[in-house]
């Protein structure tokens, strides 16, 4: 796969976790593991939203209330090396990179949204071998509000440059929807997420795999 191009295609924009790499169901797997010998009456109720992805607030709240600050402290602190070590072991989504090898051949622009720390996208995105497709990363950092506001887009609105209404927003959770659409993006959804989930605002395609939006792009 070769780097990012230049092109006057489309400008797409991609979250990180959930979207390029699966860490929100190992996230998930690696909290409920953690908790069966700890806090065994939260192990099945792990803060999981609506839309499939981690609710860490909601969590860290469940878990003061169960164990306490401290040892939820301690608890973070080894979900932290733990999740690091199964994310390791990933390699990219399903569809995701015929999905990027064709948006690179149609001169579509890509750039990546996060609202995780940049250490962490970064470094993934090298050892996956992909960080080349793209034109920008944007992350949560100071200066730089997490989703759902819509911050990280607009840097890589401005990075590349380009007008919101021409560019597509790729999410896989409610906040990353809700941001996308507060910086004017349409947005494509992809989530395995039951058909009762209902996004917060309208989406231009719901997708269960990046590589379905291929004809669309």
């Amino acid at each position: 796969m070769t780097g990012h191009t230049e092109g006057t295609g489309r400008l797409v924009v991609l979250d990180f976790d959930g979207v390029l790499l699966d860490t929100e169901h190992t996230g998930i797997t690696v909290w409920r593991r953690l908790l069966e010998g700890e806090a065994p009456e939260l192990r099945h109720g792990v803060g999981v939203r609506p839309d499939g992805t981690l609710d860490r607030d909601g969590l860290r709240r469940d878990l003061v209330d169960a164990v306490g600050p401290r040892r939820t402290r301690a608890l973070w602190e080894e979900f932290e090396r733990l999740n690091q070590a199964e994310a390791d072991l990933l390699d990219t989504g399903t569809g995701v990179r015929p999905f990027l090898a064709h948006c690179l051949e149609r001169g579509h622009r890509l750039a990546v949204a996060s609202g995780n720390d940049r250490d962490w996208v970064e470094g993934h995105l090298e050892r996956l071998g992909i960080r080349s497709v793209f034109g920008s990363v944007h992350c949560a950092e100071p200066g730089v509000r997490a989703k759902p506001a819509p911050d990280t887009y607009l840097e890589a609105l401005r990075a590349a440059p380009a007008d919101p209404r021409d560019a597509l927003a790729v999410e896989d959770s409610y906040t990353g929807l809700a941001a996308a659409h507060a910086a004017g993006l349409a947005a494509a959804w992809v989530t395995d997420a039951p058909g009762s989930a209902v996004p917060p605002r309208p989406v231009a395609h719901r997708v269960r795999a990046l590589d379905e939006l291929i004809g669309v792009l």
